[in-house]
């Protein structure tokens, strides 16, 4: 009996080099997809946080309908607290919201955290409502924001210190512009956000943004809140981060203009109709 013989055969350097060219084509379709879909996922997450912020306040608004209004930059009885209790009533029903800090972007350098910028909301004092304790401090604790409301209080002076040193809970550091002038950055030492929209920018260069005039550098946005549906009866409150120029509820259209990501990812607590208006 004639013993079978098994001949082994290998792969022929054609065959090689096809597998290589399918993996390579493969991989450059897969590869943004499944960056986009990490991104989308990032975005999604950050996006939650702004429900948590949203829910804080509204289970602080169930034990005291007036919790809102504790801080001592609206409360004392004085000329000034009048005054600026009022303009928070008026902020928290109107169609923009109120804007309780600025959150700066750059695609180069850190997350910046300010309380106000001529750009977004010129000589806005409504971040003073934090201060260093209650209601709105808490709230932003809670909700993962550790670091944001020290930073504001001590840029608005409701906390007396220094922009270029660090503190407990966020980090200090500066930097020459174009002018050659010296800026100061704050940043918590927690990241708030994950995404690189919410950390960098919409894109790298920001040359489509339209909507802080000449700026293609850094790109700001508040966090604003509003009364839902913009009445104070309903005792509860929306949030949503807002580009320049935007609404986060129109009073004709009843839709938004919060900040839309290229994934779809709608950053107000009012859904997709908070950022029906939303444009570059």
């Amino acid at each position: 009996m004639k013993e079978k013989i098994h001949l082994k055969h290998g792969f022929t350097m054609i065959e090689i080099m096809v597998v290589i060219v399918i993996l390579g084509v493969l991989a450059g379709v897969g590869a943004p997809k499944l960056i986009g879909y990490t991104e989308r996922v990032k975005e999604k997450a950050d996006m939650m946080k702004l429900y948590y912020l949203r829910d804080a306040l509204n289970r602080a608004l169930i034990e005291n309908e007036e919790a809102l209004y504790q801080s001592s930059f609206v409360s004392g009885g004085d000329s000034a607290a009048i005054a600026n209790l009022k303009k928070l009533k008026d902020k928290l029903a109107s169609e923009k919201g109120v804007d309780l800090f600025v959150i700066e972007m750059h695609p180069n350098r850190e997350q910046n955290i300010q309380h106000n910028h001529p750009s977004i909301n010129s000589g806005s004092e409504m971040s003073k409502i934090i201060g260093s304790t209650g209601v709105w401090y808490d709230a932003l604790r809670d909700a993962g924001f550790e670091g944001v409301a020290d930073i504001v209080a001590l840029r608005n002076g409701t906390v007396k210190g220094s922009l270029d040193k660090d503190g407990e809970t966020y980090r200090a550091y500066s930097y020459t512009d174009d002018n050659g002038k010296t800026q100061y950055r704050t940043t918590p030492r927690n990241p708030i956000f994950m995404s690189k929209l919410l950390n960098r920018g919409k894109n790298d260069d920001l040359k489509n943004i339209t909507s802080q005039g000449d700026n293609t550098t850094n790109y700001r946005l508040t966090m604003s809140f509003q009364w839902t549906d913009r009445k104070e009866s309903n005792h509860s409150v929306e949030v949503a981060l807002l580009p320049a120029k935007a609404k986060m509820r129109a009073n004709k259209t009843k839709k938004g203009g919060a900040l839309m990501s290229d994934n779809g990812v709608c950053f107000s607590t009012y859904g997709d109709i908070g950022c029906a208006d939303y444009y570059y």
